[in-house]
């Protein structure tokens, strides 16, 4: 048994091993023919090429001494004597003392050039041919071979053999032939020409264009047919084959007369010269694959170490069942990933819940909204959440409901979030959107309409849209706190943020109020703004509502009286920051610590305004005067530092240093102050005039400007004043 269970465990271990060493093995191996197949073209190559270049530079050698026998022809033929002698039938040149003269020339060069060992003219027509010993009578046809030709011509002179240089001339155009015939010394002439000294393998010859072999280096050892073969290519290398035998033959020609040079290569030598190559390709080829083989088997242990382990617990999970063992480690694992699946599957629905229920009934964590986001598939990437919560009477429909709103989410791409059924009876939705509150009402008014047709009825609470999640607890709170009370408007009610507390007309008292306190506070007005404020505090007493839903209110005044006061430039420490403010509001045991506390943030406030109005410096002083005299024209921060002569970069740093302002932010104050004064007078003067009369040319930039400052638009504030 033990044996059948380690066989069992190695199955996957020698798997993994024999199919990465077959890919390693397949894989050299065709690297390595690869590398053998163009290294040994690239070598061959190289090879023929080097023989061409060395056959190229024999040939140029070749023409310059071509030419340097040319050069003797032009020097013989310039001579005085023997011009006259070729350009002339007179004769008085063909006497003895001329023809002596052109004797004696001839011997000169020969006895001062190396390369010529006679010297031959011949003319036809006086068939008179002068050499560099005597003058002869042509006799015979001794010479008839040499018509038509104008390059060298080998002759054998009884047992003698000569390299002849034959040059053609017409000195008295169709009257006269004359044959420049100059014996060259070929032992001088064909030195260091055949490129067979200079390679073992390589075999050369100097040839005509008559076929006639001046000299060979190995050449003659070779079989008629290459010497015909050579004789034949004009021009080139080219590969050729005759009894067997492979060769590589060359030919280049001379470029100044009919001389070439032609050698051939065994090409078998030239093949053998890449067989070490080949060999040093296999060995490193068989190093590489057991270097590969004890590394793949090393990887393979290593990687195979953490299956192993996985298969045992999962063998585990399975429960040291039979049947596990009988599997492999892949097998193993699938079987518990299935369970697993099946698990979450059937666990998913519950932990969601259990998230969303800590998330909105707990101290926030960021982890539960991180597991809802990635469960879900929700990025909650927008500004703004809204919470929201159904209950209805007949538990058979919270699935309608949250799959109602759920499509909502789905099919609206501006509204990310999720729908969750908490209760049989009660869904809780956390949106997350970029729409405009009213507009995010219309969506949820149309799901519920939507549902009231398909006849489920349900009550929808829906809060006031928040920023920080992490009010998540609190708002619920006051959610449910809106559902209690929409208990008496029936089953299909629809309630939203700012119906609560009684109906829209409270909700505005207390957006006038924290106008109201707004404004002692930046004016200084410290006993104003502390009597505002506990008016405030009573009417929330008076309510006697819901402990944490007072706490809620609380945090509403003192986070929008300091954000208020941050906009204006106030500097408030850390303490109050908007997490530690809710942390200090909900640990408040009794409503005297609540209204201490607010007592405290207001004192806070106060005292940064009152310290901001102890004094500017000259400059400051003159452009806020100059805003105060001119605040209903197009002003800019330009305008305003040319009137104290100052860079506007200058006085934007100094002006915020001593006024916690900035210009801009003072100068929309100065005008915010003016326009409260003109919408209180009444309601003679309309907005539009209002506007113009602070330098607004745009009506809906005032009216914005006023709803940031005071909370609402000029009309209402002017309406909620009245009222008052």
């Amino acid at each position: 048994m033990k044996k059948d269970k380690k066989t069992e465990k190695s199955k996957v271990f020698y798997k993994l091993y024999v199919v990465n060493i077959v890919i390693t093995i397949v894989f050299i191996c065709l690297i390595s023919l690869l590398c053998s197949t163009f290294s040994s073209r690239l070598i061959l190559n190289n090879f023929i090429a080097f023989n061409e270049d060395m056959i190229a530079e024999k040939v140029n050698v070749l023409d310059d001494r071509v030419k340097h026998l040319d050069e003797t022809v032009d020097l013989i033929i310039g001579d005085e004597s023997t011009f006259k002698f070729l350009m002339t039938n007179e004769k008085d040149y063909e006497k003895p003392t001329a023809i002596l003269k052109i004797i004696r020339r001839f011997r000169n060069i020969c006895s001062s050039n190396s390369l010529v060992r006679g010297i031959c003219l011949v003319d036809l027509q006086r068939q008179i041919v002068i050499t560099e010993n005597t003058k002869m009578t042509i006799e015979g046809n001794r010479y008839d071979r040499y018509q038509g030709q104008n390059s060298f011509v080998v002759t054998n002179d009884g047992e003698e053999r000569k390299l002849e240089f034959v040059k053609r001339f017409e000195p008295i155009r169709g009257k006269k032939v004359v044959y420049m015939i100059l014996t060259v010394d070929e032992e001088v002439f064909t030195s260091n020409l055949l490129v067979g000294k200079e390679s073992e393998m390589l075999k050369s010859c100097l040839m005509t264009r008559q076929g006639d072999v001046l000299t060979a280096d190995g050449l003659d050892e070779c079989a008629p047919a290459v010497q015909t073969e050579l004789q034949g290519l004009e021009k080139g290398t080219e590969k050729f084959e005759t009894s067997g035998q492979k060769l590589v033959l060359y030919k280049n020609p001379s470029k100044v007369s009919d001389m070439s040079i032609a050698a051939y290569e065994d090409y078998t030598y030239l093949e053998g010269q890449t067989r070490e190559l080949k060999q040093m390709i296999i060995i490193s080829s068989i190093a590489m694959i057991l270097a590969a083989s004890g590394i793949i088997y090393l990887c393979s242990l290593q990687f195979y170490r953490p299956l192993k382990r996985l298969g045992s617990k999962a063998r585990g999970m399975n429960g040291g069942s039979g049947a596990g063992k009988s599997m492999d480690e892949y097998s193993l694992i699938e079987t518990a990933i299935d369970e697993l699946q099946y698990e979450k599957e059937y666990a998913q629905p519950y932990a969601i819940r259990n998230a969303a229920a800590r998330l909105v009934m707990e101290e926030f964590q960021q982890e539960w909204m991180d597991y809802l986001k990635e469960t879900l598939h929700q990025p909650m990437k927008f500004s703004w959440y809204v919470l929201m919560v159904t209950e209805c009477r007949d538990n058979a429909c919270t699935g309608k409901i949250s799959g109602a709103y759920q499509k909502l989410i789905d099919e609206e791409p501006q509204i990310n979030g999720f729908f969750v059924d908490m209760t049989p009876y009660r869904c809780v939705g956390i949106f997350n959107t970029e729409l405009d509150y009213e507009q995010f009402l219309e969506k949820a008014k149309e799901t519920k309409n939507r549902l009231a047709e398909e006849a489920v009825s349900c009550i929808c609470c829906v809060s006031q849209n928040f920023k920080n999640p992490e009010n998540m607890s609190l708002i619920y709170t006051e959610v449910l706190c809106m559902l209690e009370k929409a208990f008496f408007k029936g089953d299909a009610a629809f309630v939203h943020g700012e119906q609560t507390q009684e109906g829209t007309q409270k909700d505005q008292d207390r957006k006038y109020g924290e106008n109201k306190l707004i404004q002692y506070v930046v004016s200084g007005e410290a006993e104003e703004a502390f009597a505002q404020l506990r008016n405030m505090t009573k009417s929330l007493e008076d309510q006697a509502a819901d402990i944490q839903y007072t706490r809620f209110q609380y945090f509403q005044i003192c986070q929008n009286l300091l954000e208020n006061v941050v906009e204006l430039g106030a500097k408030i420490p850390k303490d109050y920051g908007e997490k530690e403010l809710f942390q200090k509001i909900f640990e408040t045991r009794t409503i005297q610590e609540l209204d201490a506390l607010a007592e405290e943030i207001l004192t806070c406030c106060i005292g940064y305004f009152q310290k901001r109005e102890k004094g500017y410096s000259a400059n400051v002083e003159k452009a806020m005067e100059f805003i105060r005299v001119n605040y209903g024209k197009d002003l800019s921060i330009d305008d305003v530092a040319a009137s104290v002569f100052l860079s506007s970069g200058y006085l934007s740093i100094i002006f915020k240093e001593e006024t916690g302002y900035t210009v801009l932010e003072y100068i929309t104050a100065i005008r915010m102050g003016k326009a409260k004064e003109l919408v209180l007078q009444g309601p003679g003067l309309k907005v539009k005039e209002i506007a113009e009369q602070l330098g607004y040319n745009n009506v809906q930039s005032f009216i914005r400007y006023f709803k940031k400052y005071y909370g609402e638009t000029p009309m209402a504030y002017r309406k909620n004043a009245d009222g008052k």
